[in-house]
């Protein structure tokens, strides 16, 4: 049988439609998380955010972290023990590795967040806090391991 120039036409038209229906079902088919679900609300009041990231760059001890394997040390400054507020460790890949914790300082300004069930990997920590009605914000880019 001779090869016909129209029978190679219908296969490269074929092959391009199956090959944009396979990216098509693969595209809808993946899962896209948002930073968060009220992400447009958030956005509204990112000016209070920018206030609370330079209130604690203003601090003259600031935040300080440190990450030790898949445990977070966190030390507050001196005079914020009655600080209250969230911390949040994401995981940008996958929310459901998420975790916030409400902040509880022990008397030397300190606090400590187990991560023992969580994946190795990059992780965002955010921290939300008030002390003496002025807020506070830091986050940060850490990385768990083992």
């Amino acid at each position: 049988m001779k090869f016909n120039w129209g029978v190679g036409v219908f296969v490269l038209y074929s092959s391009f439609v199956i090959l944009i229906l396979f990216l098509v079902f693969k595209s809808v088919n993946t899962k896209v998380d948002l930073v968060t679900e009220d992400y447009y609300q958030q956005e509204l009041k990112y000016q209070d955010k920018i206030d609370q990231k330079r209130n604690a760059a203003g601090l003259e001890q600031g935040l300080r972290h440190e990450v030790s394997g898949s445990t977070i040390f966190l030390a507050f400054p001196p005079d914020h023990q009655l600080a209250e507020g969230t911390v949040m460790v994401y995981r940008p890949s996958n929310k459901s590795y998420d975790k916030t914790f409400d902040i509880k300082l022990d008397e030397d300004s300190k606090m400590i967040i187990a991560m023992e069930k969580s994946p190795i990997g990059l992780y965002k920590l955010k921290i939300n806090w008030s002390n003496n009605s002025i807020d506070y914000y830091v986050e940060e880019d850490i990385y768990l391991s083992k």
